[in-house]
């Protein structure tokens, strides 16, 4: 994750060095989420039928392999902006099939009782990453240049599956289920959208979490226009990286906190009200002009965000049996990454038309929509079938 957080910022300036352009340079976020769309549905099967041990360790060492060629192609003097791009892609693609294979070994490595902790606190690690990483990025490039940053992003590959290699087991609950598993991956996405459909816990949690990606693709997408048109900060100004900055403390408290307060049986009223938290906090931001209010408002608004994702990852992980979890929740994984590009299109057209404030408005229209869809739907008892850690919860609200 941190070496993904120097990446993240180094590869996007090497590209604009080259090219010069921003819309090239843009072109690489579009390029990271593109491979989940497209090949999710075959990943999610595969991780839960095939080796995940394999798909996570040797995902590691090919993304390392992958990221090492461009910081090689620079100092051969043949790095070019194509090469960065079908670096991108592969290496996206690659991340397709060891994040499902995620999905599925971390309920099996720590167990139900736990899983709220560990997902809070890998949430937490990622926000973290993502606030110390960029830093990181800014003193190398400025010291060793952006093409020899990427050795650290490459580096941090290897360090991880050596790590990762130490851990004793085959992350799997289930001693050996292959002969249960349908062959075809056709067959296993069939049981996992009927999965989806039958259990209404987990259907309203994909579609509330599609309008909580959705609205918070408009806030972000629109983060630096609402820094200047609504803040009137200038778009170099210090502040403006702040309001981003904020976003990762949110999301960190939010994982730091989740274990706290999460309850299978608190789920019919957490989730509904997370998102009708989002939705007061986007209105404020839509009437506010202050920066530093904005940089608090900004905290609660990522922190209620990212409660209600773990919420949705958590319950889709406990409720499913070992040989459905990656399928189900690269499903759900492909849901949330699609309603981000899709609101911050939305949000760009709207404050084209109108202003960003309208636009922010909008968010707080989606998410309190969001909200009352949730707490209509949700069962007010939801418990993971045939889970003996809560079977026995019972709703006393």
């Amino acid at each position: 994750m941190l070496g993904s957080g120097v990446s993240a910022i180094a590869l996007p300036i090497l590209v604009y060095q080259i090219t010069g352009s921003a819309g090239i340079t843009g072109l690489l976020f579009a390029l990271r989420v593109l491979p989940y769309l497209c090949v999710g549905l075959i990943a999610g099967p595969i991780a839960d039928r095939g080796n995940r041990r394999l798909l996570i360790i040797g995902g590691n060492i090919a993304e390392g392999l992958l990221t090492a060629t461009i910081p090689l192609a620079a100092a051969f003097g043949v790095l070019s902006v194509a090469h960065i791009y079908v670096v991108t892609l592969l290496s996206a693609t690659v991340f397709v099939f060891s994040d499902a294979a995620v999905f599925g070994a971390v309920p099996a490595l720590v167990g139900n009782e736990r899983l709220p902790a560990a997902n809070g606190f890998l949430g937490a690690l990622q926000s973290g990453s993502e606030i110390v990483g960029p830093a990181l990025a800014g003193i190398l490039i400025a010291v060793i240049g952006a093409e020899a940053t990427l050795w650290v992003d490459a580096a941090s590959f290897f360090v991880a599956a050596g790590v990762q290699l130490t851990i004793r087991s085959n992350f799997r609950t289930a001693t050996d289920d292959s002969n249960e598993v349908p062959r075809r991956i056709r067959d296993q996405l069939g049981r996992a959208f009927r999965f989806i459909r039958g259990e209404r816990t987990v259907s309203t949690l994909l579609v509330a979490g599609f309008g909580n990606s959705f609205a918070f693709g408009i806030v972000l997408g629109l983060l630096v226009p609402y820094a200047v048109e609504e803040l009137g900060l200038g778009s170099e100004d210090g502040r403006v990286g702040a309001l981003f900055a904020a976003l990762n403390v949110g999301s960190m408290i939010a994982g730091l906190l989740f274990a706290r307060i999460f309850d299978v049986a608190r789920i019919h009223w957490l989730t509904p009200l997370s998102l009708a938290g989002s939705g007061v906090i986007a209105a404020l931001l839509s009437l506010n002009a202050l920066p530093f209010a904005a940089i608090g408002l900004l905290v609660v608004f990522s922190t209620t965000i990212t409660f209600t994702i773990i919420v949705g990852i958590t319950y889709r992980q406990l409720s499913t049996t070992d040989d459905l979890r990656s399928t189900v929740n690269v499903i759900g994984r492909m849901i949330a990454w699609g309603g981000q590009p899709l609101g911050a299109a939305v949000g760009a057209l709207v404050a084209s038309i109108a202003t960003v404030a309208v636009s922010y408005r909008l968010t707080a229209a989606a998410m309190i929509a969001a909200a009352l869809f949730a707490w209509l739907r949700l069962p007010r008892i939801a418990r993971p079938p045939g889970d003996p850690a809560t079977d026995s919860v019972a709703d006393t609200s």
